[in-house]
């Protein structure tokens, strides 16, 4: 037998039954919700030539691309984001389409993880841009719908975080350091590695900016946060802190504690240039909501089209839904071992314990311990094997 014909490739997993059925529903009321926002869906295909992930602002790295090859040998990628297939969409289908443009779409993207810890390397996700946007009014606006959409999931413990991509810029341009180097910075501070950006920032010189940028991992919280960084930033990203005030002072009141501060979030710092915001919710261990503006993406096709917009894990509100599905249903009930010459007898009682409102599933019996074997795998709390006597266990 050939080894992998019975195994799915790392990263990836069948989705059954309940599970097909709430991602279904994840993703109908997020269509919905983007629909009633005025915004038009889009397909893009899952295969993409690498040079268009390869462009100034991608900011995805070879390691992370799963890669093929066409029939002429050039290089593919099976899609590691939606936001770059849609701005090459923009650039040439829909290059004359008046602005602003509000697209969403719901697909799949591909990303390596290294080592997977627990991740997928498939990931449904639902998102929209909003291209030709630029100012507040559009910052805001994509930060309400970002609620929204988890609020149309259902989801209404979450938190929104929020964070400027000029800030880590503004501090990271006074370091004695090269792009790699930064880069290295950056990623230290987006998975908040304090233990690790200490040695890194320890082989530099001494200075303000090094100084904040060990602070920057821990700058979250209130509106405090942002007294708290222009006191450390020394008049550095000032403008960055100032934009933020203001937007969380107009978010505050229809959020209230689901809107947060981390000036921490630096995530992907080639691709976003203004605010940057992220979605969590309890019961998931990773970013639901990841989105921000992107304002220079399309100069790598010619264009100046400000930007913004975000994506949710779709996988990862349908696991949230199925774990409280799980936790609010009843147990199995009974099963009935109907022993032979005693099958009516058995439908009898089946009969009786479904209108009282019982689950019930009646089985032929063959012996004690393969009925025992049968329901536990069943996730049964009782048995009744019926007989000339019938003879009740409790399992639970």
């Amino acid at each position: 037998m050939q080894k992998y014909i019975t195994k799915t490739p790392d990263g990836t997993r069948d989705l059954l039954f309940e599970e097909c059925e709430l991602h279904s529903r994840v993703k109908s009321r997020l269509s919905d919700l983007f629909q009633s926002r005025g915004y038009y869906e889009v397909v893009t295909p899952g295969l993409e030539y690498y040079d268009l992930f390869s462009l100034p602002g991608a900011a995805f790295s070879q390691t992370e691309m799963i890669k093929v090859t066409e029939q002429g040998g050039r290089l593919l990628v099976l899609r590691p984001d939606s936001t770059m297939p849609i701005a090459r969409l923009v650039s040439t289908r829909l290059k004359d389409a008046p602005l602003p443009l509000r697209l969403h779409y719901a697909q799949k993207v591909y990303r390596v993880s290294p080592g997977l810890k627990g991740r997928s390397n498939e990931i449904t996700q639902s998102g929209v841009e909003l291209i030709g946007a630029e100012g507040r009014l559009y910052d805001l606006e994509t930060i309400l719908t970002a609620a929204k959409a988890l609020e149309a999931c259902g989801m209404t413990d979450y938190k929104i975080e929020l964070g400027h991509a000029g800030i880590f810029g503004a501090l990271a341009a006074d370091l004695p350091v090269d792009e790699e180097e930064k880069e290295e910075i950056r990623l230290l501070i987006e998975s908040k590695s304090y233990s690790a950006l200490e040695d890194l920032l320890d082989g530099l010189p001494e200075s303000d900016a090094a100084a904040a940028i060990r602070m920057l991992p821990r700058l979250f919280g209130g509106r405090e946060v942002l007294e708290q960084a222009a006191g450390i930033f020394g008049g550095r990203a000032a403008d960055e802190l100032a934009y933020l005030r203001e937007l969380l002072a107009c978010l505050e009141p229809a959020l209230g504690d689901r809107i947060n501060l981390d000036l921490g979030l630096v995530h992907r710092n080639h691709y976003y240039t203004g605010v940057v915001f992220r979605g969590y919710l309890p019961g998931s261990g990773d970013t639901v909501v990841s989105g921000g503006r992107y304002d220079r993406l399309f100069d790598a096709f010619g264009s100046r089209r400000p930007a913004v917009g975000f994506a949710v894990d779709d996988d990862a509100i349908t696991a949230i839904l199925l774990a409280e599905r799980e936790k609010q249903r009843k147990p199995r009930r009974k099963i009935l071992f109907a022993a032979a010459g005693y099958e009516m007898k058995a439908l009898a009682r089946l009969e009786e314990l479904t209108a009282a409102g019982d689950v019930c599933e009646v089985l032929p019996f063959g012996g004690k311990q393969e009925s025992l074997h049968i329901a536990r795998e069943r996730n049964a709390a009782e048995i009744e094997l019926v007989g000339e006597l019938t003879e009740i266990i409790r399992l639970v």
